[in-house]
C-alpha cells in the first residue's frame, strides 16, 4: 500500500469513528428494546440499586445487568438522552471491529486485517446493532474477544506464559459475556470447540484450555452478581436460568417463532453489501488450511460461524440479531480469502451496488402508490417522508458501485470503496429511521406536552405500555389493565398496577390532574364512556390526555 493511500485510510477510519459515535444521537430511541434498556439503566442510576434490575419500577431479571450498569454510567457522565443511551452500545460495535481487525493482523498479516476490519464495520446487520440500544453488540464484543483470544493462545507460536494470559483474558471476556446475556455465552464457545475438535481431529486446544484457573477466574466475576441477586429475590435462579434460558430456548413460551430458514434471510440481509464473498467464505471456509493436529484459526472461524447460526436456527425463540456474533468471524474469513477471488467477488459486488440503487431509485419514484393504506391512514405521511433518504441511498449505491468497478489493482482499495459506500447507505438508513420515529418511538409523543405537565403529574398507561414513554418522561407510569413481560415483576409487587378499565375510571375521575396514554382504539372506548379527556399530544399509534 503507497503512503497516500494508507493515510486516506486512517484519516477515512477516523471521520468514520468521529461520526459513529455522534450518529448515536442521530434519532428517538425506538420500541420496545430501545426503550426498556434505556430506562431499566436510568432507573438504576435513579434508585442506586446495581443488584436488581426494575422496569417501570417493578423487578425485571430476564438478563444480567453490565449492559445496565455501563449504560448507567454514560447518564452520570453525560446526562440522560439518545445519545448516551446509545453510546456504550457504539463503542462495542467499533471495539468488535477492531479487535477483529487485531487478530487478522496477528494471524495473517497488515491487509487482511485492514480488509476484515473494513468488512466487519460495514456489514449492515453490525452498523445497525452498533446504534440500536439491545444487549446484542455488547456480548458479540465480548463473545468475539473470547474467540480472538483463544486463536491466539492456540497459535504455535505463543508461548507456554503467554498462552496462559491470553486463556485468562478469554475466560474473563466469556464472564464479561455472560453477565451481559447468559448462558450462551459459555454453551456457543463449547460446541463450537467440539465441532471443531471432531472436524479437524485435534484435542490439542482442549489441553490448553487452563480449565482450572480459567474457570476460577469465570466464576470470581460471576458469582457475587449471582450470589448478591439470589438473596435478594430467592426465585431468580429458577427465573433467570430455567424460564429464561431452556424454556425461551426449547419452547414457545416468548411468541417469537420463525421457520428454521429464518436466519439464513437476515444472515444474507444482514452481511450486506458483503454477500458475495461471504457466501463463499462459507462454501469454502470448512476447508483445512493447516495440517491435522495443528491449529486451524480459520476453520475454528468458519466452525463458529456455522455453530453459531445452527445453534439458534434450532431455537423456537428467534429474533433477527441473535447471530450476530458470527459476523466477526465471517469478517475474518472473508477479510483472508484468496486475492483473486475475493477481487472477482469484489467486481460482482459493484454490479450488485448499481442495480440496487437503481431498483430504490425507482422505489422512491413510486413510493406515493405504494404507502397507500387506508386502513393506517395516518402513517401515511410519514413513510412518503422517506423519498428523500431512498434517493440519497439510491445515489450512493449507483456512484459506489461505479467507483468499486472502475478501480484496478489490489482488493484493498476494492474492499475500502464498498465499505464506505456501505456506511454512507447506512448513514441514509439512519435517516429514515429519524422520518420514522413518530410511529415507533414515545419520544415524540412526550415532546408534545406541555412543561407543566409533564413534572410530577401522575401518568396512566392503559392497556398497553410504551417501553419508551419513562424514559422520555423521566419517572415510571401506572399500568392499567396490561401485563406483558412485565408480569414476572408484578407478581412481587401486585399493588403496583390497576387491574380493569372498571378499576381505573373512578380514580381517574377523583383525581384533580392526571395524564394516560393509550391507542386510540382505547381512546375510543373511554370517550363512549364518558371519561373527562383532554387531547395533549397524539403520533399515528398512541395519545396522551389529561384528566382536564
Amino acid at each position: 500500500m503507497t503512503a497516500s493511500r494508507r493515510l486516506a485510510l486512517w484519516a477515512a477510519l477516523l471521520a468514520i469513528g468521529a461520526t459513529w459515535i455522534a450518529l448515536s444521537g442521530g434519532r428517538a430511541l425506538y420500541n420496545p428494546d430501545e426503550g426498556r434498556y434505556a430506562e431499566i439503566s436510568r432507573e438504576m442510576l435513579a434508585t442506586g440499586d446495581w443488584i436488581v434490575p426494575h422496569l417501570d419500577g417493578l423487578v425485571y431479571i430476564e438478563k444480567p445487568p453490565l449492559q445496565y450498569w455501563a449504560t448507567a454510567v454514560a447518564y452520570k457522565l453525560f446526562g440522560e438522552g439518545d445519545w448516551s443511551a446509545r453510546l456504550y452500545t457504539g463503542l462495542c460495535g467499533l471495539a468488535t471491529a477492531l479487535v477483529t481487525a487485531l487478530l487478522a493482523w496477528r494471524l495473517w498479516g497488515t491487509a487482511a486485517a485492514w480488509r476484515s476490519g473494513i468488512i466487519c464495520a460495514s456489514s449492515l446487520l453490525v452498523m445497525v446493532m452498533s446504534h440500536q440500544l439491545t444487549l446484542d453488540m455488547s456480548l458479540t464484543l465480548f463473545m468475539t474477544i473470547t474467540l480472538a483470544a483463544f486463536c491466539v493462545a492456540q497459535e504455535a507460536r505463543t508461548g507456554p506464559g503467554a498462552r496462559r494470559g491470553w486463556m485468562a483474558l478469554a475466560w474473563a471476556s466469556a464472564a464479561c459475556a455472560f453477565l451481559t446475556k447468559g448462558l450462551e455465552a459459555g454453551a456457543l464457545p463449547v460446541l463450537a470447540l467440539a465441532v471443531y475438535s471432531a472436524l479437524h481431529r485435534d484435542l490439542q486446544p482442549w489441553r490448553r484450555l487452563s480449565l482450572l484457573p480459567g474457570a476460577a477466574l469465570f466464576l470470581l466475576l460471576t458469582l457475587p452478581w449471582l450470589i448478591a441477586i439470589e438473596r435478594r429475590l430467592p426465585s431468580f435462579f429458577d427465573f433467570f436460568f430455567v424460564r429464561e434460558h431452556f424454556e425461551r430456548f426449547l419452547t414457545l413460551v416468548e411468541a417469537r417463532y420463525q421457520p428454521w430458514w429464518f436466519f439464513g434471510v437476515v444472515l444474507a440481509l444482514g452481511s450486506l453489501p458483503w454477500i458475495a464473498p461471504m457466501v463463499r467464505a462459507l462454501a469454502t471456509g470448512w476447508r483445512a488450511s493447516q495440517p491435522r493436529g495443528r491449529f486451524d484459526a480459520r476453520r475454528l472461524l468458519w466452525v463458529w460461524s456455522v455453530v453459531v447460526l445452527v445453534f439458534f436456527s434450532a431455537s423456537d425463540s428467534k429474533l433477527i440479531p441473535y447471530i450476530l456474533p458470527m459476523f466477526p468471524a465471517l469478517a475474518l474469513l472473508m477479510g483472508s480469502a484468496e486475492e483473486v477471488g475475493l477481487r472477482a467477488d469484489l467486481r460482482a459486488t459493484a454490479i450488485g451496488l448499481v442495480v440496487a440503487g437503481v431498483a430504490l431509485v425507482v422505489g422512491a419514484a413510486i413510493l406515493p402508490w405504494l404507502v397507500h393504506d387506508p386502513a393506517h391512514p395516518a402513517r401515511a405521511p410519514y413513510f412518503l417522508g422517506l423519498r428523500p433518504p431512498l434517493f440519497y441511498i439510491g445515489a450512493v449505491l449507483i456512484v459506489g458501485g461505479v467507483i468499486v468497478r472502475s478501480l484496478r489493482g489490489g482488493s484493498l482499495p476494492m474492499t475500502a470503496a464498498v465499505g464506505a459506500t456501505g456506511y454512507a447507505v447506512f448513514i441514509g438508513a439512519l435517516w429514515a429511521a429519524r422520518v420514522l420515529a413518530p410511529i415507533y418511538s414515545g419520544g415524540p409523543l412526550v415532546a408534545q406536552l406541555p412543561p407543566a405537565l409533564r413534572a410530577g403529574t401522575t401518568v396512566y398507561s392503559v392497556r398497553m405500555y410504551d417501553q419508551s414513554l419513562p424514559f422520555y418522561l423521566g419517572r415510571t407510569v401506572t399500568l392499567v389493565n396490561y401485563r406483558g413481560e412485565l408480569n414476572f415483576g408484578l407478581t412481587l409487587a401486585p399493588q403496583q398496577t390497576i387491574g380493569s378499565l372498571e378499576a381505573f375510571e373512578p380514580r381517574w375521575r377523583a383525581s384533580p390532574q392526571a395524564l394516560a396514554v393509550m391507542e386510540p382504539a382505547t381512546y375510543a372506548v373511554l370517550m363512549r364512556a364518558g371519561l373527562p379527556m383532554v387531547l395533549r399530544a397524539r403520533t399515528p399509534g398512541e395519545l396522551i390526555v389529561s384528566r382536564r
